[in-house]
C-alpha cells in the first residue's frame, strides 16, 4: 500500500508537469486553432535561462519568474513575427514553420549553453529530509510543490477567463475571430496576449521540471510529446480537459512503469495507442466541444 501511494504522488507530480504543458498548448489552440510544436523547445531555453540566473547568485524563485517573461516575450514574438504573416497567406504552412522554429530555439540552446547537461536548483525544498510519511509511504515536499502550482495555475486561469474583461476577449476571439474583430476587441493584440501566456506556462513547466531531470536541450522532449497526448485526450479546446488530461497520463506512466516492468521501454508505443483510440473513439477529446456541420 506504500508503494501504491508513492506511485500516485509521484504521478500526479508528473502529470501537473504535462498538465501545464497542456494548458499552454490549449491556450493557444482555442484562439487559433493552431497547435505550438516549439512549445517545449521554448520551455526549454528558459529553463536554461533560470539556470544562468541562479548560478549568478539570484534567489530561484526569481529566476524562474523571470524565466516566465521571457518565455512570455519568445512566445509573443513567435506568433507576430511567425505565424501571423504566414497564417494570411498559407495557413497550411503554419505547422511547417512552427517545427522550424522548434528546430531553431534548439539549436540556439545548444549554441549558447552547450550540450552538456546541468542544473537547476529547486524552488522547493528537496534535499534528503524534504519529506513526511503517510503511513510508511515516503513522500516528498517537492511532489507536493509541484501539484500546488498546478491547482494555483489554474485557479489563476479559471478568474482570468471568467472576471476579467481581457479573459472574457480571449474566449470570444476563440469562439470567433470575425464576430470579435466587429464588436471592437483588438484580436491582433489578444493573440499576442495568449501566445505569450502559453509560453509563460510552458517555461514554468520546464523550470519545475529541470530540478528533477538533466538540463539539456532534450529536456523537454519526452514530456511535450505526453503533454499532447494529455491535450488531445482531455480535448484540446478545453483547458480542464488538460487538466485531467495530463494528471491521466502521468498516472498512467507512474502505475505501468511502477507495476509492469517491461512498459518501461515501451512507455510512447503505449501512449500512441491511447492517443489513436481517442482519435478513432473521441475525436474531440473526453471534454472537449463537438463540432456541429450542416450538411
Amino acid at each position: 500500500m506504500s508503494l501504491f501511494i508513492e506511485r500516485m504522488f509521484n504521478g500526479l507530480a508528473e502529470g501537473s508537469i504535462y498538465a501545464l504543458l497542456a494548458l499552454a498548448l490549449v491556450v493557444i489552440f482555442r484562439s487559433t486553432g493552431q497547435l505550438n510544436f516549439a512549445q517545449g523547445e521554448i520551455g526549454t531555453l528558459c529553463a536554461f535561462f533560470a539556470s544562468t540566473f541562479t548560478l549568478s547568485g539570484w534567489p530561484v524563485w526569481l529566476s524562474i519568474l523571470v524565466a516566465m517573461v521571457i518565455g512570455f516575450v519568445i512566445a509573443a514574438l513567435v506568433e507576430r513575427v511567425v505565424v501571423r504573416p504566414i497564417e494570411e497567406r498559407n495557413p497550411g504552412a503554419v505547422i511547417v514553420a512552427l517545427i522550424g522554429v522548434f528546430l531553431a530555439v534548439n539549436q540556439l540552446s545548444a549554441m549558447f549553453w552547450g550540450v552538456d547537461a546541468r542544473g537547476l536548483p529547486s524552488v522547493f525544498p528537496n534535499d534528503e529530509n524534504a519529506f513526511f510519511k503517510i503511513g510508511d509511504a515516503t513522500i516528498r515536499y517537492e511532489r507536493l510543490g509541484i501539484i500546488a502550482v498546478l491547482a494555483v495555475m489554474v485557479l489563476l486561469l479559471f478568474l482570468l477567463f471568467n472576471y476579467t474583461k481581457i479573459g472574457l476577449a480571449m474566449r470570444a476571439v476563440a469562439n470567433n475571430q470575425e464576430s470579435s474583430n466587429l464588436v471592437g476587441i483588438r484580436v491582433g493584440n489578444i493573440l499576442i496576449l495568449g501566445w505569450g501566456l502559453a509560453g509563460a506556462i510552458g517555461a514554468l513547466a520546464a523550470t519545475l521540471l529541470a530540478p528533477s531531470a538533466a538540463l539539456s536541450g532534450t529536456l523537454m522532449l519526452g514530456p511535450f510529446l505526453l503533454a499532447s497526448v494529455a491535450a488531445v485526450l482531455g480535448g484540446l479546446d478545453s483547458p480542464f480537459g488538460a487538466v485531467v488530461g495530463g494528471i491521466t497520463i502521468g498516472l498512467l506512466k507512474a502505475f505501468l512503469i511502477g507495476y509492469v516492468d517491461f512498459l518501461a521501454e515501451m512507455l510512447f508505443p503505449v501512449m500512441l495507442v491511447v492517443l489513436l483510440a481517442v482519435l478513432l473513439f473521441r475525436p474531440s477529446g473526453l471534454f472537449g466541444t463537438e463540432k456541429v456541420e450542416r450538411v
